[in-house]
């Protein structure tokens, strides 16, 4: 049996959780897509998931992990959702603070990056709208989305950057 879950996430560890919530009902993740989830019907609890940004990964990397039991489920863009068997133990993907701080880094570039291009094509269109163009109402409404994307955007890099300073912090507690 399959389920197909429209559901759109802002928070990448929100939705990690509510795929793992998925799975302890018995609801398997199989396959991902922009804010679509295709679902399948097995023993509730049986794995646990993580999703993880996948810029310059390789092979070697995919090999690794499959080397420690731990399954590639679907990638989207530069997002990958794995997955583990519960009775294995925890499943985490960096067993260090160092490296999750570099994680998060990464994951900040590439926040910081769409919300630039988001604010740039914002004024871009704002600009138009403004003038006399006679598609002004939508690129008027288009900048308006923009700004938003922007906004939403900037709470993700600050609280990402909360939790690096938390891990960072905890790195410096263990180091001293």
């Amino acid at each position: 049996m399959k389920k197909r879950v429209y559901r759109f996430f802002f928070d990448y560890e929100k939705e990690e959780a509510w795929v793992n919530v998925m799975a302890e009902q018995g609801w398997y993740l199989k396959r991902t897509m922009l804010g679509y989830f295709i679902f399948e019907k097995g023993e509730p609890g049986q794995y646990s998931y993580r999703n993880e940004l996948v810029i310059g990964k390789n092979q070697d990397y995919y090999d690794f992990l499959e080397s420690m039991n731990i399954e590639f489920v679907s990638k989207f863009g530069c997002w990958a959702y794995y997955r583990k068997k519960k009775p294995e133990g925890p499943f985490e993907l960096f067993s260090d603070s160092s490296s999750k701080i570099k994680y998060l880094r990464s994951i900040n570039r590439l926040f910081i990056l769409v919300t630039l291009l988001n604010l740039f094509i914002g004024f871009i269109n704002l600009y138009i709208g403004l003038g006399e163009s006679t598609e002004r109402f939508l690129n008027t409404g288009v900048s308006f989305f923009n700004f938003v994307v922007v906004m939403i955007m900037c709470m993700q890099i600050l609280k990402v950057e909360k939790r690096k300073k938390g891990l960072q912090r905890e790195l410096h507690i263990f180091e001293g």
